[in-house]
């Protein structure tokens, strides 16, 4: 179970690094830019160590069904961390408090 709380908030903060990276790009801010791909970096760590530790559970003897499970963290923390980041994206391009 830690694997998939680990998974989700990994992929919550990559995902929400990334869409901030894309709208930080369209907005042209460039110092942005660097210290978020920065950021981004340490969370597609934790994503891929994850997915790595769980597959090679399943590859000593685990259950595949659990491996295959680990979309749902993918795609819930994808999603939320998406719609934060274009939240906090907005409030801080328009100076809103």
């Amino acid at each position: 179970m830690t694997t998939y709380i680990i998974l989700f908030v990994a992929q919550f903060c990559f995902v929400a690094t990334k869409a901030f990276q894309q709208l930080n790009v369209m907005h042209h801010k460039p110092v942005w830019v660097f210290w978020t791909s920065g950021v981004m970096s340490v969370f597609e760590c934790g994503v891929y160590g994850a997915v790595t530790f769980k597959a090679y559970e399943v590859v000593q003897g685990g259950d595949v069904l659990y491996f295959m499970l680990l979309a749902i963290p993918l795609w819930l923390g994808g999603a939320l961390g998406s719609i934060m980041s274009m939240a906090i994206h907005r409030r801080i391009r328009d100076g809103r408090r």
